[in-house]
């Protein structure tokens, strides 16, 4: 799986104002809403806080994966978000996420769901990927390091 097929330039978010999980579900639902890629932004943001509630998706090193599984998905999606630091979102490292990849599926695609976070973790394991995605200043620089 291709996970750069998945988003575009209106999925990449750069905003240090986003300094909550609340915010930074938001500003995603927002965006996506907007674009026309769910059908309902608070009913998506209400299905990644259910999926919030079975454990913290926040990983290592200020990453998260914030991901559901939701009837109000149209297709396979992921929006990157540059904030500043989340209070109130730990990784696994307790480390505070200040990028985040965020994951929506229609409510039934449950293998595609398994395929994107098993990709995108195996990235995120990578040192210098990390590093390039904290350290990128443009939407341009976010595409280019998926793509990769």
């Amino acid at each position: 799986m291709n996970i750069s097929n998945l988003i575009n330039k209106d999925r990449i978010i750069f905003d240090d104002r986003i300094q909550t999980k609340q915010l930074l579900f938001e500003k995603a639902a927002e965006v996506l809403g907007e674009e026309g890629s769910i059908t309902n932004p608070k009913k998506f943001i209400r299905d990644l806080y259910k999926r919030e509630e079975e454990t913290s998706t926040g990983i290592e090193d200020g990453f998260g994966i914030p991901h559901a599984k939701s009837k109000y998905v149209k297709e396979p999606l992921i929006v990157f978000v540059h904030s500043g630091i989340i209070t109130d979102y730990f990784g696994l490292d307790d480390s505070p996420i200040e990028c985040s990849f965020l994951i929506g599926v229609p409510k039934k695609a449950t293998d595609v769901h398994l395929q994107i976070l098993s990709e995108l973790s195996r990235k995120l394991m990578n040192e210098e990927f990390c590093e390039k995605l904290k350290n990128s200043k443009n939407k341009t620089e976010i595409i280019t390091i998926l793509s990769n």
